[in-house]
C-alpha cells in the first residue's frame, strides 16, 4: 500500500540523530548496501536508471543502512501482551546523481506494521522516520524527519508502508571523502514527545 508522507521538520544536530539509537557496529558497516539494479531497488523505485552523464558508479554512492537501535517503533505498554502496534523497517534502497557541485540521492524505505494483542479496531498511526547523511558515524551533513501516516484496518494482522525521498542533497565532497559518507534511516523515537508538545501548544492557541 503506497502512502504519502508529511514533512514534520528538518535540520541537523550533533550527537545521536536517532532517539534510542546506538553507534553502528563493525559487523553492520561490513554489510553491502543495496544498489541500483538490486531486487530491493527495483521493488521501491522500479527498473534501474539508464546510464548517463549524471549516473554514478556504485562505489561513489554513499552506503545506506538502518541506524542501530532505530529499526523498530512500537505503541503500547511494556511487554508483548500490552503491544498495540509495532513497525519495522524491512528494506532500503538508494540512487545517486550529481547536479553541478551537489550530490542528490533518492532514498527508498519499506517496512511493515504489525497489530498486537491490544490493537483496537481501525487505527491511524504516524511513524516518525528520519533520513540522515553523516560523515563517518556521527558528523551530521543532512537530516530530515518525516511523519508517515499509516492506516491499519480493523482485524488486519499487518500493513506494509513505503516512504520515498528524492531530494536528499548535499555539497559534493572529494571522492576520497565520499567513501566515508553514510545514509542512515530509522525511527526517531525522541521526536514523538516534541510533536505531541507542539500539538498541545497549538490547541491552547485557539
Amino acid at each position: 500500500m503506497g502512502l504519502a508522507a508529511g514533512l514534520a521538520g528538518c535540520g541537523t544536530s550533533g550527537g545521536n540523530l536517532f532517539g534510542g539509537g546506538q553507534s553502528q557496529s563493525p559487523e553492520a558497516a561490513a554489510q553491502p548496501a543495496p544498489g541500483v539494479g538490486s531486487p530491493v531497488h527495483n521493488a521501491l523505485f522500479g527498473q534501474p536508471v539508464q546510464a548517463g552523464p549524471q549516473a554514478l558508479q556504485e562505489n561513489l554512492c554513499p552506503r545506506i543502512e538502518v541506524r542501530d537501535g532505530s529499526n523498530v517503533w512500537r505503541q503500547g505498554g511494556d511487554g508483548p501482551t500490552e503491544l498495540r502496534y509495532q513497525a519495522t523497517i524491512t528494506d532500503l534502497a538508494r540512487e545517486c546523481r550529481i547536479d553541478g557541485q551537489t550530490m542528490i540521492v533518492k532514498v527508498g524505505v519499506e517496512g511493515r506494521v504489525l497489530s498486537g494483542p491490544k490493537a483496537e479496531g481501525s487505527a491511524r498511526l504516524s511513524l516518525p522516520i528520519r533520513i540522515a547523511v553523516t560523515r563517518g558515524l556521527s558528523q551530521p551533513i543532512w537530516s530530515r524527519l518525516y511523519t508517515v501516516p499509516i492506516d491499519v484496518p480493523a482485524g488486519s494482522p499487518n500493513v506494509s508502508f513505503t516512504q520515498i525521498e528524492d531530494q536528499v542533497a548535499f555539497a559534493l565532497p572529494p571522492p576520497e571523502e565520499l567513501q566515508n559518507y553514510i545514509i542512515f534511516v530509522g525511527f526517531d523515537t525522541m521526536a514523538q514527545p516534541q510533536q505531541r508538545q507542539r500539538g498541545r501548544q497549538a490547541r491552547r492557541g485557539h
